[in-house]
Formats: C-alpha cells, structure tokens, sequence
C-alpha cells in the first residue's frame, strides 16, 4: 500500500503536477487581489468578485489533469509519456 502511495507521488512529481499546482496557486491569488482592488474602481457589481474566485477555483483540477497529460517542452505541447509498469 505504502509503495503504490509512493509510487504515484513520485509520479505526481515526474510529471511536474506539484509544480503547476503551485504556480497555479500564486496566479489565483495575485488575480484575486486584483480583483478585489480593480473592480470596486470600475464599478463592478458585488458578483463579479465571486465569479472570478469560482472561476478560478473551478480551473484548479483542471490544470491538474492537463499538467499529468502534457508537458510543454522546446518542440510545442506533448503528451507525458506514461513509466513501464514493473511486474511483481
């Protein structure tokens, strides 16, 4: 149990998923408090506010998913090639 658990940490971190959750992290946040600066100033209704943050809090897993498809690498955009599976 403990292996596998380890295994797809490992995983996660081979196909740089914790990087892109902690990017993903700080750019939600500095766009929050954007937010919450810019759009009293332009007059914006209260849910705009609320917008951005479930909008933001909705692409969460979803560059989750697509930081373990993909990686981006010198020659454009490619899927993550998957480890061989080790038997026993």
């Amino acid at each position: 149990m403990a292996s596998n658990l380890s295994r797809f940490l490992a995983e996660l971190k081979r196909r740089k998923v914790y990087h892109v959750a902690g990017v993903y992290a700080v750019v939600a946040f500095v766009i929050w408090q954007a937010a919450e600066i810019a759009f009293p100033a332009l007059s914006l209704p209260d849910w705009t506010l609320t917008f951005v943050v479930a909008a933001t809090l909705l692409g969460f897993p979803i560059a989750l998913v697509l930081a373990w498809a993909f990686d981006i690498t010198p020659q454009g955009v490619q899927r993550t090639e998957s480890t061989p599976r080790k038997l026993g």
